[in-house]
Order: C-alpha cells, then sequence, then structure tokens
C-alpha cells in the first residue's frame, strides 16, 4: 500500500515549518506535497514520503493532527498530453477521485490520486491495464 501523511494545519506563521522540522529530525525525506486553504484560517496538507509510518509516528509525538491515508500513484509520460493520456484511462475505468495531485521526477511525472475507495480503484485500473506504482516506485526511492 502506498500512504500520504495528511495534516489538518492551522493557516499560522511558523505550523508548516513545525511539520517540516520534525520531519527532518526524524530524517524523513518530502517527496511531493500539496497544501488546501480550507475554512477559518485552517487547511489540510498532504505529504508524500519516503518513510510515511515513521513520518507520521513522528508528527503525531511532536503534537501534530496527523494521519495516514492509502493513495494510488500512476506514472504518466513527461511530455505534453501525458496528464490527458492519464486521465482518459482513469475515466475509462470509471475511477473518480477526491484529490489529485502530480510530481515531475525526470523522464516521468506522476499522479497522486486520493479516492474514497482505494481497492475498488486498483481493481477498476487493472481491469484497463493500468498498474500503479509500488510504495517504493511511490516514494521514488528506487
Amino acid at each position: 500500500m502506498t500512504w500520504q501523511i495528511s495534516i489538518f494545519l492551522e493557516n499560522k506563521i511558523g505550523h508548516f515549518e513545525r511539520v517540516t522540522r520534525i520531519l527532518r529530525e526524524a530524517s524523513v525525506n518530502i517527496r511531493s506535497m500539496t497544501i488546501n486553504n480550507t475554512v477559518s484560517g485552517w487547511g489540510i496538507l498532504n505529504l508524500v514520503v519516503d518513510q510515511p509510518e515513521r513520518g507520521c509516528e513522528a508528527l503525531v509525538d511532536g503534537g501534530v493532527s496527523a494521519t495516514l491515508r492509502e493513495i494510488i500513484v500512476l506514472r504518466m509520460e513527461e511530455r505534453p498530453g501525458g496528464l490527458d493520456d492519464i486521465l482518459q484511462k482513469l475515466a475509462a475505468a470509471a475511477v473518480n477521485f477526491d484529490n489529485a495531485y502530480g510530481i515531475n521526477h525526470g523522464k516521468y511525472a506522476f499522479l497522486i490520486v486520493d479516492a474514497g475507495n482505494i481497492p475498488d480503484a486498483r481493481a477498476k485500473l487493472k481491469a484497463v491495464g493500468v498498474e500503479p506504482l509500488t510504495p517504493e516506485e511511490s516514494y521514488l526511492k528506487n
């Protein structure tokens, strides 16, 4: 399984830095991130890190409201139309997602998908010939 760390974060100076400091001290490397403002000065920070369990544990131990959420990571060609190609495959598989964001890593780019029912989404993707990345590939350990 591939995980992201989701953090409920108050939009105040120093709060994001607290997260990065805790991860730095735990020797956890951030591979990708997205932050979204919600309401009343709060937001959700989603991180893909090289050691999600260790990172989440360090954050919780440091008093940060963090949880692990299973995600799907898909490789796409790093070229014009690469995102469109993978989104067409998601549509053909009838996979709807709640959140998505990407990362560029050399020859390839990766689409990170947060869907409501990950096991169902994985099965639907496999049925149309799309294989999600392994955790090692997703955390860019290779």
